[in-house]
């Protein structure tokens, strides 16, 4: 980070988070202007590209969180968010949609969420490596569908499963179409934990990445 986020372009970062990432400018509320959004891309946090629209003529900018900014948002989510704007009702609106997404996918009330008790539910037990599977990965990605995740930092997250019993599971998963395996095919994306971490397919395929949702299907 090279400045300090002030609270409108943090209200702004909400705003792409809520649209699962990213959204074309001209329908971003608020917008902190051009100087603030170079300071934004300037320290890592978004990324903005002009592009055509599905079905538009002339490009338009899209802006986008890159990973950094992600993870800056996770790191900061009591950040102050205190601005006269008036655009913070539909983010609000945008972001409780997205929740409700998250909570009817994992099965969970808002109740279970807001307030967890003795008898909410736990991480699904690793005799269902597949759920253990999602569980992991939906926390790894924020709870974001089509996000790329390292097949190294999933193993991470589940060292309790026998490493044949996890490549069971995500070839099983992308047999299904719940899941899509890919390699990393730049040499310079490559750390030594993916190729420790490198999933083989039946046909002896090297795989380091894995999306969940339907990237590819």
């Amino acid at each position: 980070m090279q400045h300090e986020i002030k609270p409108l372009e943090l209200l702004f970062l909400w705003r792409l988070a809520a649209a699962g990432g990213g959204d074309w400018l001209k329908d971003v509320k608020p917008d902190p202007g051009a100087p603030a959004r170079k300071r934004l891309e300037a320290s890592g946090l978004i990324a903005q590209v002009k592009q055509k629209p599905p079905g538009g003529r002339a490009q338009a900018l899209h802006v986008s969180l890159a990973d950094e900014g992600w993870a800056w948002l996770g790191g900061h989510l009591d950040a102050d968010l205190n601005t006269k704007s008036t655009a913070g009702a539909d983010v609000l609106r945008l972001l409780l949609a997205r929740l409700k997404t998250f909570l009817d996918r994992k099965n969970l009330s808002l109740g279970d969420f807001m307030a967890p008790g003795e008898s909410a539910a736990g991480p699904p037990a690793i005799d269902d490596p597949k759920a253990c599977v999602t569980t992991a990965y939906y926390a790894l990605s924020d709870g974001r569908a089509n996000a790329r995740v390292r097949l190294a930092d999933l193993r991470r997250e589940l060292a309790a499963i026998p490493r044949p019993v996890l490549d069971g599971a995500l070839l099983d998963l992308a047999t299904s179409g719940e899941a899509s395996l890919y390699r990393l095919d730049n040499p310079a994306e490559i750390r030594a934990e993916d190729r420790d971490a490198v999933l083989r397919t039946p046909s002896g395929e090297e795989r380091h990445i894995v999306y969940l949702g339907g990237r590819g299907s």
